[in-house]
């Protein structure tokens, strides 16, 4: 990961530069990397805050797997993402399902995920792998003043070290060993060492899946990286990356 380097100063989004070289056929790996994001982008078309101070990044991969097995990447770069804060700011972050990175309650880190076929095999019926492309938006030595109420920096936290080319090449590594576990024995290795870290587990949630409404205690993940809630009913159900939020 990261052999092939794109980094800009600021850049309008990491994501959509990757998806412009994932077009092109860009190598596996390939990082594209932003001081700062002008137009930042997180799940569901929200915006993400990207001033100075944070690690914007997005990975282009070309993975070998079915399409339902690719949301799983946003809880492989999350897992990645808490062990690297670990061990190299020394803080406990967890994953609140699917795709943030939170320390106290506060979002640290968010991860998104997209894929898509390259403009120049869409149309040929040999050759349809898709492409993905994993973003991830570390604040990393951003002033509080600059980010959202709910949100924090590594810094902020009382992180011992915390820089942001150093955070990124460590994130690389991890998530690299990782993806070679995923990509070798699946989502079950993944799925034991998430789960100290997942901070829904115990925890009532409000579960938004298209018009319908849920509500129930966070219990596990599933084989498959859903989240499964117990529902007031006594039902246990087995939700996809759909819009989970805590109930206050």
């Amino acid at each position: 990961m990261g052999r092939s380097l794109y980094a800009f100063s600021s850049v309008g989004s990491t994501m959509e530069v990757a998806h412009e070289l994932a077009q092109q056929r860009a190598p596996h790996g390939t990082l594209v990397w932003a001081q700062r994001q002008e137009q930042g982008r997180g799940r569901l078309g929200r915006v993400w805050e990207s001033p100075a101070g944070g690690a914007y990044f997005s990975l282009i991969l070309w993975p070998l797997h079915t399409a339902t097995e690719i949301p799983q990447l946003s809880l492989v770069a999350g897992l990645a993402a808490v062990q690297t804060i670990q061990q190299s700011a020394g803080l406990f972050a967890t994953i609140r399902w699917p795709n943030d990175v939170l320390i106290d309650g506060k979002k640290v880190c968010g991860i998104l995920v997209e894929a898509a076929i390259p403009f120049s095999t869409q149309h040929q019926a040999h050759s349809t792998q898709s492409y993905v492309i994993i973003g991830v938006g570390l604040n990393v030595t951003t002033d509080p003043l600059d980010l959202p109420e709910h949100a924090t920096s590594l810094k902020a936290a009382g992180a011992m070290h915390a820089d942001s080319y150093e955070l990124t090449a460590a994130l690389c590594r991890q998530f690299q060993t990782w993806y070679d576990v995923w990509s070798s024995q699946g989502f079950a290795p993944i799925r034991e060492a998430l789960r100290p870290f997942m901070g829904l587990f115990g925890q009532v949630v409000h579960i938004a899946a298209g018009s319908s409404r849920f509500e129930g205690t966070a219990s596990d993940l599933d084989e498959q990286g859903r989240l499964v809630v117990r529902l007031d009913s006594g039902v246990q159900r087995a939700f996809d990356m759909g819009e989970v939020t805590l109930l206050r």
